[in-house]
């Protein structure tokens, strides 16, 4: 009878500890206003930061770009006819292909 009591109190023992563990899993920190707020700000500052690094980087290849065309188009007039056609010809396609694409992958989503 006393080992079935020892065994008893051990399992119980167990038990109690492990709905302890439970219960301070099951309740996480509440934050406060302030480090609320503090999180917000990081978020924004963090936000604002990618978006100056990628206005940049659009500003930088537009200009590369543009650069690029107005060469082209006074060194060889040509050569930009050619660049503009080809640009009619292709940009359809790419933009087929990459519709079709779309519509396969949500197609494939809500099936």
């Amino acid at each position: 009878m006393s080992k079935q009591n020892n065994r008893d109190k051990d399992l119980l023992t167990t038990l109690h500890k492990d709905w302890k563990q439970l219960d301070e899993l099951g309740s996480p920190p509440i934050p406060t206003a302030q480090q609320m707020q503090e999180q917000l700000h990081m978020a924004k500052t963090a936000k604002r930061k990618a978006f100056q690094k990628e206005l940049g980087m659009f500003v930088i290849t537009a200009l590369i770009l543009l650069a690029a065309f107005t060469t082209a188009m006074f060194q060889a007039p040509m050569l930009f006819i050619v660049i503009q056609v080809s640009a009619l010809v292709v940009a359809p396609i790419i933009f087929y292909t990459l519709h079709k694409n779309r519509t396969k992958q949500e197609g494939s989503i809500l099936s």
